[in-house]
C-alpha cells in the first residue's frame, strides 16, 4: 500500500481515458486571460492568422479568439439553432475528432456524453461547448495549458501539445436530480464521477479530483426519494446487500477524497473525510494509515502512534505501516531528547545563578558585621577615655582581631 493509494472500485469508465479534463470556473479563466493582455493580444492575433493559413488552405475564414489570449481559437463550420446553448451541469451529447497539430488523429467519438462544467473534458473544450448551439459544428484549437498540459495523455498526446478538435453539439438536456434516480442509476453516475476523480488524482490535479469526489457523493449518499425505488426492470426491489454496496462505494469516495485533501495539506477536511470512513469501517487500514499521516502533520505524534499500532494489529505485515511506526518512534525520541536538553539547560542556569549570588551576599554580611564591631569599639574607646585609655584600646584591638579571624575561618 503506497502512501496515498486510492480505491478504483468495480466500475470503469472508458471516457475517463479518452476525453478528460475540466472546466474551471469561467471567471478564473477570464482572469487568467486578463493577465495575458497587452503583448499577449499581439501574439494572439498572429496565432489566429497562422491558424487561418495552416488549417484552411488559404481560404478567408474568421477564427474567433475566445479568451482574447490566443489560448482557444474557434471556427464555426456549421451554424446551430439559435438560443440553444447549454448551461452548466446540463448533459450534452457530442461528436468529435481530436488531432495533433501535425494532423495525426488521436481519438474519435460519435456519441460522447459530457456534463458541462463538471470536469469531464479539457478546459478549452468545455469553454467552447458552452458557447455552441445545438446542431453547430466547429473547429477548435487549444493550447496545452487548457488541454492536456505538461503530462500529455499516455501514448496518445505528447507533453505540451496543442490539440485540435472538430466538434458537433448533438443535444443538450437538463440533468436529473440525484433524488429522482433509482439505486442503479445513482450507483452508475456516482462511480463514474469517482473514477473521473481518480483519473485527476493520478495526474496530480488534486483540487479537481476533490470536486469530482464531492459530485460523486451527491449520487452515492443515501437520501430518501429514489433509493428505495425498484430497479429499471420494474421488478426487483432494492435489497440490503445493494444498499451495503452503495455504502461501500461512498466510503471509497471519502477515503480517496481524504488522500487528495492530504496532498493539498487540507488536514482538517481530510480528518473529517476519514472520520466518515472510520465510523462505518473502524478497521479500514487505509483510513487509519491516512489518519495517522494527518495527526503527524498536526504534530500529534502520540495520537498518530496509537492509530498506527491499531492498524499494525490488523495488518502486521504491512510494510508502509511499519515504516511509519519507525519514523514516528524516531521523532518521539528526538522530541524526548530535546525536552531533556531543555530541562538540563534550565537547571544549569538556575544553579549558576545561585553560585554567583553566594559570594556577593557573603561579603555584604562580613562587612556589615565588621562595621558593627567598629561601632562597638568606638563606643568603648569613649568610655576608656576617663578610665584607662591604653588598657581599653588593647582590649578593643584583641576583640577586633578575634572577629577578623572568625570571619576568615568562616569564609574558608
Amino acid at each position: 500500500m503506497s502512501d496515498y493509494e486510492i480505491e478504483s472500485g468495480d466500475t470503469s469508465d472508458d471516457s475517463s481515458v479518452s476525453l478528460l479534463n475540466d472546466l474551471q470556473d469561467s471567471q478564473e479563466i477570464n482572469n487568467a486571460s486578463k493577465q495575458n493582455q497587452g503583448d499577449t493580444n499581439t501574439n494572439a492575433t498572429e496565432k489566429v492568422n497562422d491558424t487561418n493559413q495552416e488549417l484552411n488552405n488559404g481560404k478567408t475564414e474568421k477564427w474567433e479568439d475566445v479568451l482574447g489570449s490566443g489560448s482557444i481559437l474557434k471556427l464555426t463550420l456549421v451554424e446551430g439553432k439559435l438560443g440553444t446553448r447549454p448551461i452548466s451541469l446540463q448533459n450534452c451529447k457530442i461528436k468529435y475528432k481530436c488531432y495533433l497539430e501535425d494532423g495525426v488523429l488521436v481519438e474519435e467519438q460519435d456519441d460522447f456524453e459530457v456534463q458541462i462544467g463538471d470536469n469531464e473534458v479539457v478546459q478549452g473544450l468545455d469553454v467552447v461547448l458552452a458557447l455552441m448551439n445545438v446542431g453547430e459544428t466547429s473547429k477548435i484549437k487549444i493550447e496545452p495549458r487548457l488541454a492536456y498540459g505538461s503530462r500529455g495523455l499516455e501514448s496518445k498526446i505528447p507533453p505540451n501539445a496543442t490539440i485540435l478538435y472538430e466538434v458537433t453539439l448533438l443535444s443538450a438536456d437538463d440533468d436529473d436530480e440525484p433524488e429522482s434516480l433509482n439505486l442503479a442509476q445513482r450507483k452508475l453516475k456516482g462511480n463514474k464521477k469517482r473514477e473521473r476523480g481518480n483519473w485527476w488524482y493520478g495526474r496530480g490535479e488534486n483540487q479537481i479530483a476533490i470536486q469530482c469526489y464531492r459530485r460523486a457523493l451527491d449520487y452515492l449518499d443515501e437520501v430518501e426519494g429514489g433509493i428505495k425505488q425498484p430497479l429499471p426492470d420494474g421488478e426487483k426491489q432494492v435489497t440490503d446487500a445493494e444498499l451495503q454496496k452503495l455504502l461501500e462505494d461512498r466510503i471509497n469516495v471519502c477515503n480517496n477524497m481524504a488522500a487528495a485533501q492530504i496532498k493539498l495539506e487540507l488536514f482538517d477536511a481530510a480528518l473529517q473525510s476519514l472520520q466518515t470512513v472510520l465510523r462505518c469501517q473502524p478497521e479500514n487500514v487505509k483510513a487509519l494509515y491516512r489518519k495517522a499521516k494527518v495527526l503527524r502533520a498536526k504534530n500529534d505524534l502520540n495520537g498518530a502512534m496509537q492509530i498506527l499500532q491499531k492498524a499494525n494489529k490488523i495488518e502486521p505485515k504491512n510494510v508502509d505501516i511499519q515504516k511509519e511506526i519507525l519514523s514516528i518512534q524516531g521523532l518521539l525520541q528526538k522530541q524526548k531528547n530535546s525536552e531533556k536538553e531543555l530541562a538540563r539547560r534550565m537547571f544549569k542556569d538556575h544553579i549558576g545563578e545561585k553560585k554567583t549570588e553566594k559570594p556577593t551576599s557573603f561579603k555584604l554580611y562580613v562587612w556589615a558585621t565588621l562595621g558593627a564591631s567598629v561601632a562597638v569599639g568606638l563606643a568603648g574607646m569613649a568610655a576608656a577615655y576617663r578610665l584607662n585609655f591604653f588598657k581599653h584600646l588593647m582590649v578593643f584591638w584583641r576583640e577586633l582581631k578575634l572577629h577578623e579571624n572568625y570571619f576568615l575561618n568562616l569564609k574558608r
